[in-house]
């Protein structure tokens, strides 16, 4: 049931939410959440990107559904991991639904707006209590505030902590990335990134360029960045410890590989990354957790 009164929300903000749809999040409570937004702002940006790329929905739809498994994985073999930070969370609902398959795991989301919106519609889908997520809104470029505000929300610095970039690495320099991770300092990182164009197929190279060209138009972005895996794993100075490209991904989700049937016939890449002393401790205690991949 759609809120009266409820702010428009940005068509980039309604693309994502229409690209995914109700499919990646089952719980309860990520649906209640989700039947809240009116997504019509970003309809004609919808029909705009699909009208270069038909089935980029599917690719939202692996992507999310590759993060989901990491955390899955992260979470599963008695690995313990009290704290989740979602940076770039915007309206998405994956901090809502890690709070029902995980409950005693503190979730914290941040973004730069839209975050007391986004607490405002949780509490009013019948989720009384807070507990267990905090939505801190954030200037995602100023890491000493965002150290902060975790703080007054209980993060535990001490703690461990997985921390979840997805969609947001295309537009953040990769300094702030960089800096915002030396700010957390998490044992397991969750990146999600757009592919150099020498790692994708020539006859696709072109629809990155025009779905993220539309994007970076409106929202008025310089520069799209782009990684390859040598380059996350200098930057995180962190192991690669399980890789998913998009065909890997097509083929998990749906048993077929009908749209992406090469390593280089997809754009997105989601892998899971681990600090030097989680790849010590998965060595000694837990061999052969992860198929080391990088």
């Amino acid at each position: 049931m759609l809120l009266k009164n409820m702010p428009k929300l940005s068509s980039t903000s309604a693309l994502v939410l229409l690209w995914a749809q109700q499919e990646c999040y089952k719980s309860k409570k990520a649906k209640d959440y989700l039947s809240q937004l009116d997504l019509e702002e970003g309809k004609t940006l919808y029909e705009q990107c699909k009208d270069a790329c038909p089935y980029y929905d599917e690719v939202i739809k692996n992507r999310k559904f590759g993060v989901f498994n990491l955390i899955k994985k992260s979470f599963s073999n008695e690995i313990n991991i009290p704290q989740l930070v979602i940076a770039g969370a915007g309206l998405d609902a994956l901090g809502i639904e890690v709070t029902e398959h995980y409950p005693h795991t503190k979730v914290f989301e941040i973004d730069s707006e839209n975050m007391d919106f986004k607490s405002h519609l949780f509490k009013n889908s019948g989720n009384k209590s807070t507990a267990n997520i905090a939505f801190i809104e954030i200037d995602l470029l100023n890491t000493s505030c965002i150290y902060e505000s975790l703080l007054v929300h209980g993060w535990d610095p001490m703690e461990s902590t997985l921390l979840i970039l997805e969609g947001i690495s295309y537009y953040i320099p990769e300094k702030s990335i960089q800096k915002l991770v030396q700010v957390i300092k998490p044992d397991w990182i969750i990146f999600e990134f757009l592919k150099q164009d020498e790692e994708i197929a020539t006859g696709r190279r072109e629809i990155p360029i025009r779905i993220f060209g539309f994007i970076s138009s409106l929202c008025k972005i310089p520069h799209i960045v782009r990684y390859n895996y040598s380059k996350v794993k200098k930057l995180f100075n962190m192991s690669v410890e399980a890789k998913y490209s998009m065909r890997r991904l097509e083929e998990m989700r749906t048993g077929a590989n009908g749209l992406f049937p090469t390593e280089y016939s997809g754009w997105i890449e989601v892998c899971l990354l681990a600090s030097k002393q989680m790849e010590d401790n998965l060595c000694i205690t837990r061999s052969g957790f992860f198929l080391r991949s990088g």
